[in-house]
């Protein structure tokens, strides 16, 4: 009797976890839009403990992926994790989706992103979207005047960026920048949005840079041009000498010695 009551026991217990409900997968993601060579932030919920990949698609059937971007991660015993996705267009444009499946493809979950310049045209034909960085074909940074910068506070500058899309598609780019004083610098800088390059386009690209307070030095300035297949690094050096503050600090100085002498010189009379 002892046996069949601890035989009931664990029966009403399996019974019970065998009926609790299983989490369902889920995906979600940083941000609704992005544009080819830009990173979202992919989140993951109620997945089983392993690898799952992680693709950016097209929403139809069959669907096609973006390959070379796609990423692994392996999830813990939680079903919960995430990574950072680098955005790049399916072979068939878009609209698109986040599709994450578990490696034999028993469970997988969608989320849509709309990808910026991946359009599917009427007719079912994609829009070709050249994938190399246009060519910089001129580069120079523009000192913007300004008298208080003279006296130790943020300097404004220009970097002017004559590129060149040499391909025989539109480019979309997307510009990261960062300005400092050390090899590697980390001053977010808030790059303006280009619109898509034609093939064979010429243009002039302004990114606006302020060294901030109390501006004085040499400072780095590093950028990318970021497409949806690679990026093109971009560096420049620039320095600031606050000369008003210089001269004031030498009139601190020089005032009370000339006021010295001054006071001498009566004495001595």
């Amino acid at each position: 009797m002892r046996w069949s009551a601890y035989g009931a026991v664990a029966l009403l217990a399996a019974l019970t976890l065998t009926g609790a409900p299983t989490p369902e997968p889920r995906v979600t993601l940083d941000r609704a839009e992005a544009r080819p060579g830009e990173q979202v932030l992919v989140r993951l919920t109620g997945w089983p403990a392993g690898t799952v990949v992680i693709e950016l698609c097209d929403t139809g059937t069959p669907s096609r992926c973006a390959v070379d971007t796609s990423a692994q991660i392996h999830l813990p015993d939680t079903g919960a994790g995430g990574t950072p996705l680098t955005v790049a267009a399916p072979p068939d444009g878009c609209p698109c989706q986040v599709r994450v499946r578990t490696m034999e493809g028993r469970l997988s979950a969608t989320a849509p992103l709309r990808v910026t310049g991946a359009t599917r045209r009427p007719g079912g034909t994609v829009r070709s979207v050249a994938t190399r960085p246009p060519v910089v074909v001129g580069a120079h940074v523009e000192r913007d005047g300004g008298w208080p910068a003279l006296f130790g506070a943020s300097a404004q500058r220009t970097v002017v960026l004559r590129l060149r899309n040499d391909e025989s598609a539109p480019v979309a780019v997307a510009l990261s920048f960062s300005v400092g004083r050390g090899p590697e610098p980390t001053g977010f800088v808030a790059s303006p949005d280009v619109p898509d390059l034609a093939a064979g386009e010429e243009r002039v690209v302004r990114i606006p840079i302020s060294l901030p307070a109390p501006a004085v030095g040499d400072y780095r300035i590093h950028g990318e041009l970021v497409t949806s297949g690679s990026a093109r690094r971009v560096e420049a050096t620039t320095d600031h000498q606050p000369w008003g503050l210089a001269g004031l600090l030498a009139l601190a100085v020089l005032v009370p010695v000339v006021a010295e002498l001054r006071r001498r010189r009566s004495s001595g009379r």
